[in-house]
């Protein structure tokens, strides 16, 4: 997923403990994810290490390099390090390490292998005001897509006849190959995509995957029928829609009697946008889905804001557009807190489409409600 939730990257770096925020984050995560009665890949390995190295031996050929090697694996909750938790400009919701110091004496290796796995604790809090449902399975998603970086690399060194030779055959100066940890995430996206889907129906949900191709647009540009309101009766208060994709911008819902239709364009125009609608039924009293269209100026003017081409005056027209349309309230609340980071970091993402209007609406009232804006 790239997106929010499914940019996961290697980080090399000097291990630093992780702080009682992210531990206790981390612990909470466990215990929900640990209770999940739902099908899933099973990463028993990768959590026993948290506790109790693994070792795995095994001997290698008489025509091999080496002779027997002996594989320590841990996998321990780090702090979590801003500077390597971006891909280009989007910021991730963790990152792993896979280091394995290596020895080699009389023709036997020993790896004393560190799993080291980090959470952003800024997107797991949610403080922001996105909807609990979509929030709680994101997080679980997160945790799983860790776990899983971990599990495939555990999978290889004990059963993987190619690493095996290779380490078998491994001179000093050569590095493991820690591609089995499948940091292209061919093989984790589809587990995880298959597991988000489960958590959703869980909450009464349902989640819609869909890629949109570069030549079924014209010129980047794109019209996708999201569904038919028709197909879920069931949501007798209509249906609220939330977005996550990546490689669009400018997503605009727009709704008839049956369909919603999403708009936009890809940023990208040769690579596929990918968009995760999550389907539930809205909670508060309406017969209609929960689409409300908004001046595309208020997104270019977030934009700017965000990367300070424009002063805080400016995007304070945006914050009055909101609470005269009535989609926020004004608590009248006064604060010398300066505007925490990760709000200029998702108003960009609201221009960019990584956020749907529901979320972003949600968290300038939640910056108002604590008088961190006026």
């Amino acid at each position: 997923m790239v997106f929010l939730l499914a940019n996961l990257i290697p980080a090399f770096g000097i291990y630093e403990l992780p702080t009682k925020r992210e531990q206790d984050l981390y612990n909470q995560l466990l215990a929900e994810f640990t209770k999940l009665d739902i099908q899933k890949k099973d990463v028993s390995d990768v959590l026993s290490t948290f506790d109790k190295p693994l070792v795995v031996t095994f001997p290698c050929n008489s025509t091999d390099t080496n002779n027997l090697v002996v594989n320590v694996i841990k996998t321990r909750l780090a702090r979590f390090d801003e500077t390597q938790a971006h891909q280009g400009d989007l910021i991730t919701g963790g990152t792993y390490t896979w280091q394995c110091q290596i020895t080699t004496q009389e023709g036997k290796v020993t790896n004393d292998c560190n799993n080291d796995l980090r959470l952003n604790p800024d997107l797991l809090t949610n403080g922001t005001g996105i909807d609990p449902r979509v929030h709680q399975v994101e997080n679980l998603v997160i945790l799983y897509h860790e776990l899983l970086h971990g599990q495939l690399m555990i999978d290889a060194i004990k059963s993987s006849d190619k690493w095996k030779q290779d380490v078998c055959n491994k001179s000093p100066d050569r590095n493991i190959d820690y591609s089995y940890a499948d940091g292209s995430h061919k093989i984790i996206n589809p587990l995880q995509e298959q597991f988000a889907e489960k958590l959703v129906e869980n909450e009464g949900g349902k989640l819609i995957i869909s890629q949109i191709y570069p030549s079924e647009t014209f010129n980047g540009t794109f019209s996708l029928n999201v569904l038919s309101q028709q197909d879920y009766q069931q949501y007798v208060n209509g249906i609220r829609i939330s977005l996550r994709g990546t490689n669009m911008a400018d997503p605009i819902f727009s709704s008839s009697d049956t369909n919603v239709t999403l708009t936009g364009h890809l940023v990208n125009n040769t690579k596929p946008g990918i968009a995760w609608f999550y389907i539930f039924e809205n909670q508060n009293q309406t017969s209609n889905a929960e689409v409300k269209i908004l001046p595309a100026w208020l997104k270019r003017t977030a934009s700017l804001w965000s990367h300070q081409y424009i002063p805080n005056s400016d995007f304070h027209k945006v914050i009055e557009f909101f609470i005269q349309e009535g989609m926020v309230s004004d608590t009248g609340k006064n604060s010398s807190s300066k505007i925490p980071e990760w709000f200029k970091n998702n108003a960009e993402w609201w221009y960019e489409g990584l956020i749907d209007d529901n979320t972003f609406t949600n968290e300038i009232q939640y910056l108002l409600s604590i008088g961190v804006i006026s």
